[in-house]
């Protein structure tokens, strides 16, 4: 009806602060959880489309000399449609500017190169390269410029053809142990069989690509079968690591958004609901008369349950749009980082639809359901059933404990006792912000001080060198340690293969390793360590043995896991080089830690592939971490603001339910200071009990949090500074006490004579 139209907008106006901080709360709410949400729904769409573009393969097998018999063999493995062979090879710029995985196949069909410039990649190409897009970016070459590498028989000069992308190199890291992409120094590269020959004297096929008709991933005893102990390894689309770190990246964003937004929600939900019940319950006269006059209760429930519908649902698109412009565009630019796409899309959830419909269903309940209970019993029962519980407070008995105290203290406790719920909203809401505040601040302090254990107390080395080849070690003045880092396949008990790497230590003292409460201890002599997070992920604990296969090896080795470490980065098993040797394994170094500064004067050697200084390392991990740090400071001002705009609107609501109190205090003689000095009182201790939980729950909330965002190859810990908690603290106590302040300062400007004609 028209009226009750009429009558819902006038009461918005009049009462616009409790309504607009409603709408902010949906649309803070909504702006986080929407934002995230885009950005992982439009990276899920994209990466499909580019897989689909490409045609790219479903499964990859790796072997040593696949023949045209092996391939027919495989051609006729059931469910498989089409494959196609593609040698590798890692190259070194001969500038030394980086390192070029270089890859040549017999056939387009599969996992296509996407062009970005250029020409169409010719596999018959004689002298052309079809350079990684992202390495030509980086490196400032484009089309038709010159690029020089040392290959097996020699230097080879290949003019640039094209520059591409492939969503198999979709997070290309280009070395087993790197954490994140480094354009600066590792990129891939197409070139034609041709060309590949002026690289090395002849081309060995050592992986076949495959398109299937149906799930094949199991049938790995097959491709064994066809190559005996030439097979290396089989790989489906979630275990290519190259491209499932998408997928990953894509689970970690709505673990995060998921967790985060948790506590937006249920904060704002449990405000909303109090707020919408005792907006209701204020009207109590006004649902009499409505009923006095024959509108039917139906109608009246109708009424206010727009009052739950129209402004969340206003508030959450509102937060669907910012959202898409704030948190969805900072997390897009982190991503692009990271994963590489030709195109990049924000696509809106329809989670965030079905959140928005949630949160105004939740309204709408607490209006209509606070409507009902206004709606039981005659109009002039409903009239005159106006709340009078604050009255109360004046007339409730004294017990003994409340005897001993003085007026100020037994008014604030008999006005807690009598509005318990009021008082629990404001723990709550207190609570809910020091945990926000605490995980959004002590996401740096995790970084940090992740980046200090590793670089200070783990590592020992100032340069990292890798070998061209393996076990080709050369001699070095400098303090250093040898290792062999290779990739193995891991099966543990009742656990699914995983593929991850072992590491091999010489004698030396380049790499620590510490128990949980940061005690040193050394490598077993008879068994392995493990890294904890990986140790976590496959659940597996000190005593444990497992199963282990390097690449290129039939033989499953039996390890025992004597310690698990914490290892932060890599996430490996570690073994010591006699531990290793006496499985009958001969320790091959791949890389060399030194304690040498001069990272350049090793690149002289023929026998070095590439170095990286720790202060690179360093350099990676801050990348990383400032580009996480980015969305963090987006969600700490979303929490100032949301707990801002939940303990006003708490506060509000309770000024206004006490008015009379004030107003009756006011005619009794009380002063305005002392009035006051009641309702500060109250916000004490309100914000001190609210404080009090809030920091543990805060610091568990920041470890979930913190294990959440960790990658595969390197793991966070939670840690939390004094500061950071004195910057929490300091910050939330100050938003309840300046909230609280503003409020009582209202008490002044209370009309008696209007305040007291509300009373029956």
């Amino acid at each position: 009806m028209e009226f009750l139209f009429k009558k819902m907008l006038r009461d918005i106006r009049s009462n616009w602060t409790q309504f607009f901080s409603v709408f902010l709360m949906a649309t803070i709410s909504v702006l986080i959880f929407s934002g995230m949400a885009s950005v992982w729904t439009g990276l899920n769409s994209q990466v499909s489309a580019f897989a689909d573009d490409s045609n790219m393969a479903d499964i990859w097998v790796k072997a040593v000399g696949i023949t045209d018999d092996d391939i027919n063999k495989i051609n006729a493995v059931n469910g498989v449609d089409e494959a196609v062979r593609c040698m590798s090879l890692s190259l070194s710029e001969s500038n030394g500017n980086g390192e070029i995985q270089v890859n040549t196949v017999d056939g387009t069909d599969i996992s296509k190169p996407c062009i970005i410039s250029g020409i169409e990649y010719d596999k018959d190409s004689a002298e052309g390269i079809w350079l990684d897009a992202e390495y030509a970016k980086e490196h400032d070459l484009k089309v038709g410029d010159k690029i020089s590498l040392d290959g097996l028989i020699g230097t080879c000069e290949f003019e640039i053809m094209g520059t591409v992308m492939t969503p198999e190199y979709i997070y290309y890291t280009g070395n087993i142990t790197e954490t994140v992409p480094n354009y600066k120094k590792y990129g891939y590269a197409f070139v034609g069989n041709t060309a590949m020959l002026n690289l090395t004297p002849q081309i060995v096929w050592s992986q076949v690509k495959l398109i299937t008709s149906e799930d094949i991933s199991d049938s790995e005893s097959e491709f064994e079968n066809i190559f005996g102990e030439r097979f290396i390894c089989a790989q489906d689309r979630d275990t290519y690591t190259q491209f499932a770190r998408s997928s990953q990246e894509s689970s970690q964003m709505q673990k995060m958004a998921t967790l985060f937004s948790a506590v937006f929600i249920l904060l704002s939900l449990m405000t909303m609901y109090t707020s919408m019940v005792r907006l209701v319950n204020r009207q109590k006269t006004h649902i009499g008369t409505l009923k006095a006059l024959g509108v039917s209760s139906s109608s009246i429930r109708l009424h206010y349950a727009c009052y739950g519908l129209v402004i969340p649902i206003v508030g959450g698109l509102l937060g669907l749009v910012i959202g898409r412009f704030t948190v969805a565009k900072a997390l897009m630019k982190v991503k692009q980082t990271t994963i590489y796409l030709p195109e990049w899309k924000l696509i809106h959830s329809k989670a965030s639809f079905l959140l928005i419909g949630f949160i105004a269903l939740c309204c709408v309940f607490a209006s209509v359901w606070a409507a009902q209970r206004c709606l039981k019993g005659m109009p002039v029962e409903i009239m005159r059933s106006t709340d009078n519980s604050n009255e109360k407070n004046l007339k409730a008995s004294e017990n003994d404990s409340e005897s001993r105290m003085s007026y100020e203290w037994k008014w604030t406790f008999r006005n807690i006792k009598q509005n318990k719920i009021r008082f629990i909203m404001g723990i709550v809401g207190v609570m809910g912000g020091m945990v926000l505040m605490i995980a959004g601040l002590g996401v740096k302090d995790a970084i940090n001080g992740s980046n200090d254990f590793v670089f200070e107390k783990q590592f020992k080395y100032n340069t990292k060198v890798l070998l061209s080849t393996a076990g080709e070690v050369f001699d070095t003045d400098d303090a250093g340690q040898w290792l062999q880092e290779s990739n193995i396949e891991l099966k543990a008990d009742n656990q699914e293969t995983k593929q991850t790497v072992i590491t091999v230590c010489d004698d030396g003292e380049m790499m620590l390793f510490y128990d949980d409460d940061d005690n040193e201890i050394s490598l077993p002599q008879d068994g392995a360590l493990i890294s904890r997070k990986l140790a976590d992920d496959l659940e597996i604990k000190s005593g444990d043995t497992v199963n282990i296969r390097l690449f290129g090896s039939q033989d499953w080795l039996s390890v025992t896991i004597k310690e698990t470490s914490k290892t932060l980065s890599p996430q490996s098993i570690f073994m010591s080089k006699e531990a290793y040797e006496s499985l009958n394994m001969t320790f091959t170094p791949t890389t060399l830690l030194s304690a040498s500064d001069n990272s350049e004067s090793f690149l002289e050697s023929d026998k070095v592939k590439s170095v990286i200084s720790k202060e690179q390392q360093i350099e990676n991990t801050e990348t990383v971490a400032d580009s996480v740090m980015s969305v963090v400071k987006l969600l700490i001002m979303a929490s100032v603001l949301l707990s801002v705009v939940i303990l006003y609107n708490l506060g509000i609501l309770n000024y206004v339910e006490r008015i009379r109190d004030y107003a009756t205090m006011k005619v009794l003689g009380f002063y305005h200071k002392e009035i006051r000095s009641l309702a500060i009182r109250e916000c004490i201790l309100t914000t001190a009990i609210g404080w009090i939980i809030g920091l543990p729950l805060g610091m568990l909330f920041l470890k979930l949090y913190v294990k959440i965002i960790s990658f595969d190859t390197f793991e966070w810990i939670a840690s939390v500074n004094a500061s950071t908690l004195a910057i929490a603290s300091v910050v939330i106590i100050g938003v309840s006490i300046v909230v609280n302040l503003i409020l009582s300062s209202k008490v002044r400007k209370i009309v008696m004579v209007e305040a007291l004609k509300s009373v029956e």
